[in-house]
């Protein structure tokens, strides 16, 4: 008994406490990689929701407006880069005709006949979240459809001045049409992808940011989004092989 009191006294070595200390930083190194990544899913989960939602507002506002609508993209009002591609700001914008206007409104000269002004002060995506046009490709069926579905201008945005945007367009309906709302043109089905990313260029660069994480093909791992389809509604993009497919 005396013998075992003795070693009790003694307490641990140094070498032992150093192992136990490094073992503590181990899981501790494990717990906040664990919390890290777990956040950066939820943070992509909640750009999807907020990206759906406005979808959904840009579609109400046109079916309970009787005009055309657009989901604006653009980089956020913080962001002074001159190339305005660091995509994080959405907007609901809509088209607001003359007063004077006469005769029937068929979507064909909606540049010509009034403005867009927005219906909201917008929203940001999550830290580290960004939309990437690269990737929000439409998908390819639809023979004799436009190549893409996504429109680019310059417009004046709240707090930034001109600005150089991305946008989807909704016709009275709701329904999701072709840029500039070309009754000409068919609608196809449009992807419109978000993915974890930061500021920066080089190989792995698209669009002024990098994927954190890339696959052998240098595409961006666990990127999410929605499609948009020709009767406006949406869904999901839960899947690599969903996000780039052809």
């Amino acid at each position: 008994m005396k013998s075992f009191r003795r070693k009790l006294g003694k307490g641990f070595t140094l070498v032992e406490l150093l192992v136990v200390v490094a073992i503590i930083g181990i899981m501790m190194t494990m717990a906040a990689s664990v919390l890290r990544d777990a956040g950066r899913g939820r943070g992509l989960e909640s750009g999807v929701d907020m990206l759906e939602s406005l979808v959904r507002e840009a579609r109400a506002t046109a079916q309970g407006n009787d005009t055309y609508t657009r989901l604006i993209i653009a980089s956020d009002p913080k962001d002074k880069s001159k190339d305005s591609r660091h995509l994080r700001y959405m907007t609901v914008q809509m088209f607001r005709k003359d007063e004077n206007h006469s005769g029937n409104y068929d979507g064909t000269s909606v540049t010509q006949t009034g403005r867009w002004v927005s219906t909201s002060s917008g929203t940001t995506l999550p830290p580290g979240v960004f939309f990437s046009p690269t990737y929000s490709k439409a998908l390819g069926w639809a023979e004799g459809a436009p190549g893409e579905m996504i429109g680019q201008e310059v417009t004046r945005l709240s707090g930034k001045g001109q600005t150089r945007i991305y946008y989807i367009e909704f016709d009275e309906k709701g329904r999701f049409v072709a840029p500039m709302a070309d009754p000409l043109n068919p609608t196809r089905p449009q992807r419109l992808v978000l993915m974890n990313a930061r500021i920066g260029s080089g190989r792995n660069a698209k669009d002024g940011i990098v994927p954190l994480v890339t696959d052998s093909l240098r595409r961006p791992v666990g990127a999410r989004g929605i499609v948009v389809w020709p009767n406006g509604d949406t869904s999901l993009l839960r899947t690599d092989e969903q996000v780039f497919e052809k």
